[in-house]
């Protein structure tokens, strides 16, 4: 059913879109020019809010906390657990003048790399102008940039962006561009598929 996030790492041709099941949540995951589908899995509620478990037919994982990559499964590079201190909610930021600051520690493999601490900044931005977005106006999402400085600094990512959604009072992340490492980028957008074409009538006599 699903297109796998293996093939679109180790660099094939682009994965034909999967018939999408109208009973599952999507995930529309793009890396340079290549796109890939994944199914939520389950929601896995923790102490700082639920995750969502995205995953491919062959078994790779992408986990999202409002939003925010908290872990990976079977990529070439993983992060394997990631813990916040002073995280802020979409909806604190929806309302803050100022720029807001927070901590992210990151486990990451292969190279057994524990403990890489982020120093986060999070500022809102202009809508930018080369979202990758597809099923949603970029226009009619409010925007938020992440820089982070990264001990030790070898372990530094570029800046991350998120699009937030205020439809229905709740602030949402409906896409997000993140970095796994400066050679690991991606985009997430939550995608709910068109609905099928209208299979026309059968002519009469025939």
């Amino acid at each position: 059913m699903l297109a796998t996030a293996r093939h679109l790492y180790s660099g094939g041709a682009a994965a034909p879109e999967p018939a999408f099941n109208p009973n599952y949540r999507y995930l529309r995951v793009v890396v340079g020019s290549q796109t890939v589908y994944m199914v939520l899995g389950y929601v896995d509620k923790r102490p700082e809010g639920a995750v969502e478990v995205w995953y491919s037919n062959a078994g790779e994982v992408v986990r999202l906390l409002d939003g925010r990559l908290v872990g990976t499964t079977g990529l070439t590079i993983d992060w394997r657990e990631v813990r916040f201190s002073g995280l802020p909610a979409w909806a604190d930021a929806a309302n803050a003048s100022r720029p807001r600051a927070y901590q992210r520690e990151r486990d990451m493999m292969p190279g057994y790399r524990f403990g890489i601490r982020d120093d986060i900044v999070q500022t809102p931005i202009a809508t930018p102008q080369q979202a990758v977005l597809a099923g949603t106006a970029a226009a009619s999402l409010r925007w938020y940039e992440e820089r982070s400085v990264s001990r030790p600094s070898s372990a530094s990512l570029p800046p991350a962006r998120f699009g937030v959604s205020l439809a229905g009072g709740t602030p949402r992340v409906v896409y997000s561009e993140q970095c796994i490492s400066n050679d690991l980028c991606m985009s997430f957008e939550q995608w709910t598929p068109s609905p099928p074409a209208p299979v026309a009538a059968a002519s009469a006599g025939t």
